[in-house]
């Protein structure tokens, strides 16, 4: 094209030379430039014949008065434009802007008066341009089809918001293959940083298919080689649910004893079970108020795309009290902590996804106490029950020495009544054997 042009203008130039006609002259410009706001743009201003006795750059008002912006007649360069140092003539005769701001928009008119005393003069519009200076943001609600998992078949509104721009962007969604994803609604409203600029906003309605991977791409003929990054994307998956209601472990901090005394300082951590997406816990006390956490931290699970998140309270112990930490969005599940003198004991409650509640309670402190008393009792009354049989044991025995020894004082033949057999003289053992024989009864 350029060859094309020069070789235009090389004949002209000839058949000038020959038969010495003047040619009128022609002035060409862009019909738009676009320069980034704060940059530097040029408007290039080609004309023919080349020769030139002024240039006039103005710039045209919305009432289409003109503005002169600057000049050059010979090699003097003058004007309001110059003199600012926003606008200089560049060796080509093309205008340069310095620092585009807003005010600097319009259309300008480049005027070539030739040495014959002709003019011509072309127009271009100057737009101040505004590229986004960070990638869309998306977010995401639940629509009126969506089930409690957030799983397979749930609806989502998804929507793209671009960062400020001029003029504004287009926001295109594409799924896994790239394939277009058509919006229900988009919208171009203002700015509220930058004057002229628009904010644009693209919302589609997406069925969860499983994981699944959604892009959303600002598109402008100002965006340019920096189209990737203006590239957001968003994995959906599957929701994950935990298993159980989260745990609680207690830390002392300071006046700790074997019990809780008043005042007593404690760090209480309550845990939650794997979750997607990571869950909220709140913790109330006894009134159902919430307690302010000194900590939340959120961490990767051990099954992949899970999250396990805690939430640390430090409570310092008045009286016997109740304290609640609950998942947040999920019905029932909550751990219920007692503080009371005697110790810490936790219980855990959730529910079923029918809805019926379960009670997960732990062997707490207070219940390890109770079921030790209880031990320590019966031991005492086993104990107490083999020190009486172990008693009467001996007592007899000690009752049968004493009767044989009463017995033998009488001499012979006191114990047994006459019965036609042969008298001796009794010994103790035969009182003994005598007392408790069956053949012998007294």
């Amino acid at each position: 094209m350029a060859s094309a042009n020069a070789l235009l203008s090389s004949f002209l130039i000839f058949i000038t030379a020959i038969f010495k006609v003047a040619l009128p002259v022609t002035v060409t410009t862009p019909g738009q430039v676009n320069i980034p706001l704060g940059g530097t743009g040029e408007i290039p201003c080609n004309f023919y014949p080349s020769s030139y006795a002024a240039i006039y750059w103005t710039r045209r008002d919305d009432a289409d008065g003109k503005e002169h912006v600057i000049s050059r007649v010979g090699e003097d360069v003058t004007g309001s434009g110059f003199d600012s140092g926003n606008f200089n003539l560049t060796e080509d005769n093309a205008l340069q802007i310095r620092y585009m701001q807003l005010k600097d928009e319009g259309r300008y008119e480049c005027q070539v008066l030739d040495t014959e005393f002709e003019d011509d003069a072309s127009e271009t519009q100057v737009i101040a341009i505004v590229t986004p200076e960070t990638a869309p943001r998306i977010t995401w609600s639940c629509g009126d089809q969506c089930i409690s998992q957030h799983g397979p078949s749930s609806i989502l509104n998804l929507t793209c918001t671009s960062d400020e721009a001029k003029p504004p962007v287009k926001l295109k969604w594409t799924n896994d293959q790239g394939t277009p994803i058509e919006a229900v609604s988009s919208s171009t409203p203002n700015g509220t940083m930058l004057v002229g600029s628009s904010v644009t906003t693209s919302t589609i309605q997406y069925v969860v298919k499983r994981n699944n991977t959604l892009t959303c791409q600002a598109e402008s003929e100002m965006i340019g080689k920096r189209s990737s990054e203006q590239r957001s994307t968003v994995k959906l998956y599957e929701s994950v649910t935990p298993d159980e209601a989260p745990s609680v472990t207690t830390t002392c901090v300071n006046n700790c004893r074997t019990g809780i005394d008043v005042g007593t300082l404690l760090n209480l951590t309550c845990t939650s079970g794997e979750a997607r997406p990571p869950i909220k816990l709140k913790w109330k006390n006894s009134h159902g108020s919430p307690i302010v956490t000194i900590s939340s931290d959120v961490q990767v699970g051990i099954t992949v795309g899970t999250f396990v998140t805690t939430a640390v309270i430090q409570y310092t112990f008045k009286s016997n009290t109740t304290l609640t930490c609950q998942a947040a969005g999920l019905t029932g599940q909550m751990t219920i902590v007692q503080l009371n003198e005697m110790g810490i004991g936790t219980s855990a409650h959730r529910e079923n996804l029918n809805g019926s509640e379960i009670d997960e309670g732990g062997f707490d402190l207070v219940t390890i106490l109770l079921v030790a008393v209880a031990v320590a009792v019966g031991v005492v009354i086993i104990l107490g029950i083999a020190v009486a049989v172990l008693y009467k044991k001996n007592k007899e025995y000690v009752d049968a020495i004493s009767y044989s020894y009463c017995l033998s004082k009488d001499g012979y033949n006191s114990f047994f009544p006459r019965s036609g057999k042969s008298y001796h003289r009794a010994e103790p053992e035969d009182y003994i054997r005598g007392y408790s024989d069956e053949s012998h009864k007294l």
